[in-house]
Formats: C-alpha cells, sequence, structure tokens
C-alpha cells in the first residue's frame, strides 16, 4: 500500500530531465543517475553532460591529498618571575588547535623533572579548560601564538619535522641492527670454521 503512495507521490521525480535521456537498463554505461521517471526507471545522462572537474580520470593527483595525522604539540611560555604557561595544542593539516592551556606560578613547574615536581605540578589548579574560557580571550590567545610564529607554517612543519626525525630514527635503527647482524654472521661463520678444522 505504501508502494502506490510513493509511486503516486509526483515530488520524487525530476521534472527538468534533459531530452537526451534514457531510462535505466542495458545502455547505462558511462552515465550517471539523475532521478526517478514516473514509470519507476532511474533516468541517466550520458557521461559528456558531467563537468570535467567532476570526473575521477580527470582529477590530478594534486587534488587528492591525504590528510597528514594529527600530532600533539606543547608552547612553553615563561616570564622570570612571573611563572609560566603551557599550551597544549594539536597540529594537523596546517591548523592549529588549541586544545588547553596551563598557568604555573613557577616556570620550573611547567617543565617538571622529577617525579616530585610533576606530582607538585599535577595537584594545582591550573586553570578552567581552554574550551570553557570566553570566546574573546580564546582569540586573545590564538592571536598571542600567531604574533609568536605559532602559525599555519609551523602547524605544517611540525608533521613533516616529526616525519623526517621518524626516518632519520629508522634508518639508525636498521644501521645499527646490520651492525649487529654482520657481527653475528661474522660469529657464526668462525664457529662453522672452527667446527670444520676439528
Amino acid at each position: 500500500m505504501e508502494s502506490d503512495e510513493t509511486a503516486e507521490d509526483e515530488a520524487l521525480y525530476d521534472e527538468d530531465m534533459p531530452e537526451n535521456t534514457q531510462s535505466g537498463g542495458a545502455n547505462t554505461k558511462g552515465s550517471v543517475s539523475q532521478g526517478k521517471t514516473k514509470g519507476g526507471n532511474i533516468q541517466v545522462t550520458p557521461d559528456e553532460d558531467i563537468a570535467p572537474g567532476d570526473r575521477d580520470e580527470l582529477r590530478s593527483d594534486d587534488e587528492v591529498q591525504e590528510p597528514s595525522f594529527p600530532a600533539r604539540a606543547q608552547v612553553h611560555v615563561t616570564k622570570k618571575g612571573k611563572g609560566a604557561m603551557t599550551i597544549s595544542c594539536i597540529v594537523q593539516d596546517g591548523d592549529l588547535e588549541i586544545e588547553d592551556i596551563y598557568f604555573f606560578p613557577k616556570a620550573e613547574m611547567a617543565e617538571a623533572k622529577t617525579a616530585d615536581e610533576d606530582h607538585a605540578r599535577r595537584s594545582l589548579y591550573t586553570g578552567p579548560p581552554f574550551g570553557q574560557l570566553d570566546e574573546e580571550l580564546q582569540v586573545l590567545l590564538e592571536n598571542y601564538l600567531e604574533e609568536r610564529g605559532i602559525n599555519t607554517a609551523m602547524a605544517l612543519f611540525i608533521p613533516d619535522y616529526i616525519d623526517m626525525k621518524e626516518q632519520k630514527e629508522y634508518a639508525r635503527w636498521l644501521g645499527s641492527k646490520s651492525i649487529e647482524m654482520r657481527a653475528s654472521l661474522s660469529h657464526t661463520d668462525s664457529l662453522a670454521r672452527h667446527e670444520v678444522l676439528c
């Protein structure tokens, strides 16, 4: 019963279809779906009616970019005798998003080096979460970072730097493993020669 009602509902059908359309069936290769006809078939339009930029085969590789991975960053701002502020951010695809902001009465507390300092730091009330601050204050803090070079250029640099550093560390690790393997193979060869001589 419902199917009869939807079949009669003219709002479900496309009114202004080009005249060179065909209803769905065997001849729909290279066509794009455009809507239902009153007979219940799907109307299609030949591929030539699609804007060239919308065709997958004509899109350049530059347009299809995978998003970079999100990276966490912390900005420490210290003033002698005035304490410190730590801003925790996430950077991705050139965007820098402030997650949280912490205020410390002593600069040493912002970068705790011992377990006791870290415990003392964690027990302090460091201010409300960034999202709960007044919007004007949020904008002021974002502008403060922007004026100090913590901006889009930095947000683009950080993931690239992390990737480069990871590649260097990986190459160093592979180098150390190849030295270990050569030493192990050399030791195995000398043992094999020793067994042959005995």
